[in-house]
């Protein structure tokens, strides 16, 4: 007989096919089956598909802003603790479209991607507020900048939009970053030589 395994392997094989696939396609009865258990151990950990999908997209994307935390606390300065910081909160988010889809259709998964939006914003704000206060950015809004930063990351992200331009995700995203970070304006001196933005 093959051994059970532990919850916390059974929580990642459940969160690795919900994270890829969403649930409009699945029954519990098919999850059960997709990971070749009893749909009793489904039902004890949560009473429908949906609210058993929307706990596991919570749970990843809280894991994607301590991600970012974390990879921001390890940076030199301000300017590198947001490019790591978006590296790690912005990068697909850890759900498929297929996910992220799904979890639009259900008002509480709303809810969840919501209060994540909001989570990312303002821990980007405070990572500009600390850069303002060191003299290290100029003295911008940070609520314009951090809103300017997530819509444009989210359109970067736009398959349309890279094919049209020819370019990979990351290196759009450092492009982005050197404009946000040292400006459209040619410098006099600056045309050579000048170090790039972070990268992606």
């Amino acid at each position: 007989m093959a051994k059970r395994r532990t919850d916390e392997e059974f929580t990642t094989e459940l969160t690795r096919l919900l994270s890829a696939e969403g649930i409009s396609s699945m029954t519990i009865g098919e999850i059960a089956q997709r990971l070749h258990c009893s749909r009793r151990r489904i039902y004890e950990i949560a009473e429908t598909k949906e609210t058993l999908f929307v706990n596991v997209c919570r749970d990843v994307l809280t894991a994607n802003l301590e991600k970012g935390y974390a990879a921001a606390r390890h940076a030199p300065d301000p300017a590198r603790a947001i490019s790591a910081y978006l590296h790690a909160t912005l990068n697909a988010s850890g759900l498929s479209k297929a996910a992220l889809t799904d979890l639009d259709m259900i008002e509480s998964g709303r809810a969840v991607f919501d209060a994540y939006q909001l989570a990312r914003v303002r821990g980007l704000e405070s990572m500009i507020e600390a850069g303002v206060s060191q003299g290290l950015m100029a003295p911008h809004n940070p609520r314009l900048v951090s809103e300017a930063i997530l819509g444009a990351a989210h359109r970067l992200r736009n398959q349309q939009f890279l094919q049209e331009t020819g370019m990979k995700i990351g290196d759009a995203f450092s492009e982005f970053y050197e404009i946000i970070l040292n400006g459209l304006l040619m410098r006099p001196g600056a045309s050579e030589g000048r170090p790039s933005g972070p990268a992606h």
